[in-house]
């Protein structure tokens, strides 16, 4: 998870991520790892695999007290991977999940300087708001 962590990381960040020194990255990085733990057991986690290696993830929880939605907290791809259709497929499985447990709206931040996110997003049924955020009704 790390590795798909730091490379997305560093896909996201751009430049600003080669100017992190060292400590900086590892700071960054390490100040996720709680938040990736505490995402583990909310049942709405997936992890795509290939030969033993983890290439991808996607970390939803339930928006409480508001029953019936979800945020994306991270949805992340190994670069090689990317086009792939392992976004697409992490979707797939989190939206079974969310139909199956009467989740009715999945919600998610987008960085609208990640034109990727937006394309990953948009195939998977979100609908755009305000160019920031992407809304998924579950039907």
């Amino acid at each position: 998870m790390r590795l798909v962590d730091e490379l997305t990381q560093r896909q996201y960040l751009g430049l600003r991520w080669d100017r992190f020194s060292e400590s900086e990255k590892e700071s960054h990085l390490k100040s996720r790892l709680s938040e990736f733990e505490a995402n583990l057991n909310t049942g709405y986690c997936f992890v795509a695999v290939i030969n033993k290696k983890m290439i991808g993830f996607v970390f939803a929880h339930e928006m409480l007290p508001f029953r019936g939605k979800l945020y994306i907290r991270h949805i992340a791809v190994h670069p090689d991977y990317q086009g792939q259709g392992m976004g697409p497929l992490l979707y797939k499985k989190l939206i079974e999940k969310a139909k199956r447990t009467q989740i009715t709206e999945i919600a998610a931040l987008i960085n609208i300087d990640n034109p990727q996110s937006i394309k990953l997003h948009e195939k998977a049924g979100f609908i755009l708001k305000d160019r920031k955020e992407a809304i998924l009704k579950v039907l």
